[in-house]
């Protein structure tokens, strides 16, 4: 397999599925969902209280997801791993390792008004996720920027960064900019696809509805050109809700000068 191998950084809410089902469309790939979610909540070292009435699984280990994510794919031309930032709180040091030498470390971010909300709604909805109740921890942009620092400082310089905003906004232009700076071959055909159950999703049946049931990434008529414009605002949110909202702000907002701009665009 080529060293070709690639982390997207994200949080929930951030459109993430629909941007992994777009590098789906890639040939010869190989693709994880969030694997490090399954050492997160169901090894034995996991570090949430979720589920915490099941028994661990004690095959689910952060060194076996590693191993998994290095091994060797014949024949594939690249990897590529969807990644909550907060499932590795505490466990930065794994990527400083020799195994993931080669791996590019991206991140994905969108307004927390929308995605912390977004999280807040499906996190309380346990006919839809089976979540009963909301984490701000699972916010997860405090540990998207502390992983951006660790990557700046330990692996490599300048870790690619892109705005759910834009992406809805100019999706070629910029799924074109993130494939030529990973290394991955940009298709023009990759913003649409056929909608339909993803067999690699199941294990987070819910939280996926929408991603399910879209067939690609249509630009918008009405550029999003306030990046917190919403349907709400902060004021009407329940307090833990707005409180997650102003502790991420610092955290995106660091991020957001960072990301892939839109060429040839009004500023925003």
């Amino acid at each position: 397999m080529s060293d070709n191998r690639v982390f997207l950084w994200t949080a929930p809410r951030c459109v993430s599925t629909a941007f992994e089902r777009s590098i789906m469309t890639l040939n010869n790939s190989v693709i994880l969902h969030e694997p490090f979610s399954v050492a997160f909540y169901f090894g034995p070292e996991r570090q949430s209280p979720r589920y915490a009435s099941q028994e661990p699984n004690q095959q689910a280990t952060y060194r076996s997801i590693s191993k998994l994510l290095q091994k060797e794919y014949d024949g594939k031309d690249f990897l590529f791993s969807k990644e909550m930032a907060y499932c590795l709180e505490n466990k930065f040091h794994l990527f400083t390792e020799e195994g993931f030498k080669t791996f590019k470390h991206t991140f994905l971010i969108r307004h927390p008004l929308k995605a912390v909300y977004s999280l807040y709604k499906a996190s309380t909805n346990p006919k839809l996720t089976g979540w009963n109740c909301f984490y701000p921890a699972e916010a997860g942009f405090r540990q998207m920027a502390e992983l951006y620092e660790f990557v700046e400082r330990n692996i490599h310089k300048d870790p690619i960064v892109i705005d759910a905003d834009d992406l809805l906004d100019y999706p070629n232009q910029i799924l074109k900019s993130y494939c030529e700076a990973v290394g991955l071959e940009y298709d023009e055909n990759m913003t649409s696809w056929e909608p339909g159950p993803v067999p690699e999703w199941e294990v987070w049946a819910g939280w996926h509805e929408d991603a399910l049931k879209s067939s690609g990434f249509r630009a918008r008529v009405n550029k999003n050109r306030n990046r917190s414009r919403a349907a709400f605002d902060i004021d009407d949110l329940p307090t833990e809700v707005a409180t997650a909202v102003e502790e991420c702000l610092p955290y995106y907002e660091m991020l957001f000068e960072k990301r892939i701009r839109p060429k040839n665009t009004e500023p925003c």
